[in-house]
């Protein structure tokens, strides 16, 4: 495949320099003559101008050709079909006026703009466009009992899958615009800050039906359409008065799920007799609702003349769910000291007050979302839990301290306090409390090699959840060093140790479906690190290297709760859970002469997860770790270069091709192999 793109570059004339001392800013020059004592003088003042900036204008179109061989997800961000392509670029600057614009089109599932104008100080404005193509997975399902088939087996498991060779995908666009307004001669300003993101295309959806676990078990797969809009925007004004700075401002966000809301199947019924609670039919399942939500905020700050500086920020916020009727209001506050006593030395303290209080509606008249044991009248009516409330405070203090030149430490000292509201409902603590200490050190060892440290210490009373540790410890480092002028390096680790006493699991008794809290038997160890390497070597005049190298692992050991056939709650204890990550890059750039200049790397990827369960009891038929396995090799080769001529052209070529391979050919997990290809070749003009 190979893209074909003409540019041609416009120059536009220069103003005439009467114009450009109109609107330009002018600066007075003094010129300087020696009177006949030897001494000098001021004598006339002449006005100088900024230079007139000539315009610039390029333009480009061209063709992009594509050939993929199995799985998109080789190039997971491209999108992968032939397209026309074109884009300009436009600078234009008759001060008072700035305006340019940027503008480059893939295919109409990938492109960018950028367009910014300003008059003067008084307005400025900026408008961003970035949007791509996500290849996402349509992850295949294993019929573990083929005898069944769907919605005739009362108690069988069946697998419905109506997706089989579907390639799913999603175009996202993100749009952001800014807009500021300032008066002449007084620091006022009133902006507009927008945002409107919309995702367009088609996703897997995957479900249980044929009325779930209550009887027979479907489970299924089927496309699902996306068409979901987030717009956001906000409205503020803020000042300079005297040495305080005040900014308000008012948002508005609303999501939009588009229509249909809900998918709709086929359910069976639960129950017969005295124990119906749920009659077959077709109903909704796994609606996304349209949300809603504002806010208003206000910012003081002192200036930062002196060395004692403040600043304070309230912001009352509210999120809605328009289909549910739910709502959460939240109350956010905090505040914050710095003072500078002495040029080596600064302390800092910051204060932060947060409230969350969520109202949900007693009950909704929705009824897949209802169990029996919640179905109390048989008018198919959810009852909902007291919602989960939480009031929590943070004080931290830092100090930082300049040792000597070149030896910089600093520490930070963090409490938090949450407090919970309906906590017994949701089998969570009344209470949590966070300690937190960090310590950092940066410091130049030897002219050329720099070392920063950081320590950070945690103990938390009462965590919320399993994920969370009561205790945890964790070391970053980093490196540089420039031994000689044609080589330089980098080095960085991070290695983070996490501890939980015991996790806590929610047991519901299948026969009088009262919850219950059950701690499981054993501790949760966690250890996470990660490692970068990376070299630059200039090896002769024009003509660099960098190898580079990154390592990732965390580990993860813990019970494994799960539920018997009997609706008993059982315990595979200390099951290991494995995420690794390793990276090889070489990458190099050559400077040949004025005209020519090369470029080529290749980096190949190894990732791999897995846990590994004990238990026979999901070990058979199949190892439900198989659904887990994975390992992968993903591979990039690209290769550049571009050659400029004396007339003013200007041709380049690009290529880059990428593998992605299952590695273990695990046929439980979502990896297919694929590879991608994609060559440019490009020709530009400049006047």
């Amino acid at each position: 495949m190979c893209l074909l793109t003409f540019n041609v570059w416009v120059t536009g004339a220069a103003g005439q320099e009467e114009k450009a001392k109109e609107n330009g800013p002018e600066v007075t020059v003094a010129e300087v003559h020696e009177d006949a004592s030897g001494g000098e003088t001021a004598a006339a003042e002449t006005p100088y101008s900024f230079p007139v900036i000539k315009p610039e204008v390029k333009l480009g179109a061209g063709y992009r050709f594509v050939g993929l061989a199995g799985s998109p997800r080789a190039d997971q961000y491209e999108y992968l079909h032939s397209s026309a392509v074109y884009g300009g670029e436009a600078r234009i600057f008759e001060l008072p006026h700035r305006f340019s614009l940027d503008l480059d089109v893939k295919n109409g599932h990938d492109y960018f703009g950028d367009l910014s104008y300003a008059y003067k100080d008084v307005i400025l404005f900026r408008g961003i466009n970035s949007t791509v193509f996500h290849n996402l997975n349509n992850i295949g399902l294993v019929d573990l009992n083929p005898a069944t088939t769907p919605y005739t087996t009362p108690s069988g498991q069946a697998v419905d899958v109506r997706d089989p060779t579907r390639q799913y995908g999603v175009t996202t666009g993100m749009n952001s615009a800014f807009l500021r307004l300032k008066t002449p001669d007084f620091p006022l300003h009133v902006y507009v800050d927008a945002s409107y993101v919309d995702k367009d295309g088609d996703r897997q959806q995957r479900s249980l039906q044929g009325s779930a676990s209550f009887n027979a078990i479907v489970r299924t797969t089927q496309p699902r359409d996306v068409d979901w809009t987030t717009k956001s925007v906000a409205i503020g004004v803020n000042s300079h008065l005297g040495p305080v700075e005040i900014d308000f401002s008012h948002g508005e966000k609303r999501f939009d799920a588009g229509d249909p809301k809900a998918l709709f199947d086929t359910y069976t019924q639960v129950g017969t007799g005295a124990n119906y609670t749920f009659p077959a039919g077709v109903w909704p399942h796994n609606l996304i609702p349209d949300l809603a939500g504002s806010s208003n905020t206000l910012k003081l700050h002192t200036s930062y003349a002196g060395g004692l500086v403040a600043s304070a920020t309230i912001s009352s916020l509210e999120r809605r769910n328009d289909e549910s009727g739910a709502k959460t209001d939240y109350f956010i506050g905090g505040g914050e000291i710095t003072w500078v006593p002495m040029a080596k030395l600064t302390f800092a303290v910051r204060y932060r007050h947060k409230e969350i209080d969520p109202e949900a509606q007693g009950n909704v008249p929705f009824p897949t979302l209802c169990s029996p044991s919640n179905n109390f009248t048989n008018n198919y009516t959810c009852l909902i839990k007291p919602t989960l409330s939480s009031i929590s405070d943070v004080v931290s203090a830092t100090a930082r301290y300049r040792v000597v030149p070149g030896v910089t430490l600093r520490a930070e000292y963090r409490y938090e306090d949450v407090r919970r509201g309906n906590f017994d409902e949701w089998f969570v603590p009344q209470s949590t409390q966070r300690n937190i200490i960090s310590l950092w050190a940066d410091m130049r060892i030897v002219k050329n090699l720099n070392l920063k440290l950081k320590y950070t210490y945690k103990d938390i009373n009462n965590p919320e959840l399993n994920v969370e540790p009561d205790r945890s410890n964790e070391l970053k480092a980093s490196m540089s060093w420039i031994p000689a002028s044609w080589v330089n390096a980098l080095v960085s680790y991070r290695i983070a140790k996490e501890k939980r006493n015991n996790l806590d699991f929610v047991f519901t008794n299948p026969v009088s479906g009262v919850e219950s809290l059950v701690p499981s038997p054993n501790d949760r160890d966690v250890t996470r690190d990660q490692f970068l390497a990376s070299v630059t070597f200039l090896m002769v005049k024009d003509l660099s290297l960098t190898a580079s190298y990154s390592y990732m692992h965390d580990r993860i050991l813990e019970d494994l709760a799960y539920n018997d056939t009997s609706g008993n709650l059982l315990f595979d204890p200390n099951v290991p859970q494995t995420d690794m990550a390793q990276t090889y890059a070489i990458d190099a750039g050559y400077l040949l002469n004025k005209e020519l200049s090369l470029h080529a790397g290749v980096s190949h990827t190894v990732s791999s997860s897995g846990f590994f369960p004990a238990d026979p009891n999901i070990l058979q038929p199949i190892s439900i770790a198989s659904f887990n396995a994975m390992k992968t090799r993903e591979t990039v080769y690209s290769v550049s270069g571009e050659y400029r001529f004396k007339s003013g052209f200007v041709a380049g070529i690009q290529y880059r091709y990428s593998e992605l391979q299952d590695a273990i050919n695990n046929p439980y997990d979502d990896v297919n192999n694929g590879r991608a290809h994609i060559a440019m070749l490009t020709v530009t003009k400049k006047w």
